[in-house]
C-alpha cells in the first residue's frame, strides 16, 4: 500500500498559496471577482488541508509505528504535522475574519490583519513544505513502503 499523504497534499498548498494572490490581486485592481475567487481558494484549500493532515497522521502511524519503523525521524515528522497544523489554523483564523466580514477589505485594518493571516499561513506553509521535503527526499520516508 503506497502513501497516501503525497497524493492529498499539492492542492491545499497551491489553493492556499492563490488565496493569498488572488486577494493582492482584487486590492490592486479593484475588482470583486478576484476577491469571491480568492475566498473559494482559501475555503477549499482549507478544507483540502484537513484531508492532507488527517492523511499525513495515517501515514504517519503507519510508517512510525511497528518494531522496523524508523524512530529517529518521530521529532521530523512531529515538527512536520505541527508547522502544517499551524498553517491550517492561521488560514482557518484567515477563513473565519472573510466569512464574518465579507466587506473585509475594505476596512484598513482588519484588511491589515487579514493579509498578516495570509502571510504568515504562507510562510507557514514554505516550512511545512521543506520539512516535508526533507522527509522524503533526505530520509526517504514513504518512498520504499
Amino acid at each position: 500500500m503506497s502513501a497516501l499523504h503525497p497524493f492529498t497534499v499539492h492542492f491545499p498548498i497551491a489553493l492556499l498559496l492563490v488565496s493569498g494572490l488572488f486577494t493582492l490581486i482584487a486590492l490592486r485592481r479593484g475588482e470583486s471577482a478576484w476577491e469571491t475567487s480568492a475566498y473559494h481558494c482559501l475555503l477549499a484549500g482549507w478544507v483540502a488541508g484537513v484531508v492532507a493532515a488527517l492523511s499525513g497522521a495515517f501515514d504517519a502511524a503507519r510508517q512510525l509505528i511497528g518494531p522496523d519503523a524508523p524512530r529517529a525521524l518521530a521529532g521530523w515528522v512531529n515538527a512536520h504535522a505541527f508547522v502544517n497544523i499551524a498553517a491550517l489554523i492561521v488560514y482557518g483564523q484567515a477563513l473565519l475574519h472573510r466569512r464574518r466580514r465579507p466587506d473585509l477589505l475594505a476596512d484598513a485594518t482588519a484588511r491589515r490583519s487579514y493579509l498578516r493571516l495570509h502571510a504568515i499561513g504562507a510562510l507557514l506553509l514554505v516550512v511545512g513544505g521543506w520539512l516535508g521535503g526533507q522527509l522524503v527526499y533526505r530520509f526517504g520516508l514513504g518512498v520504499n513502503l
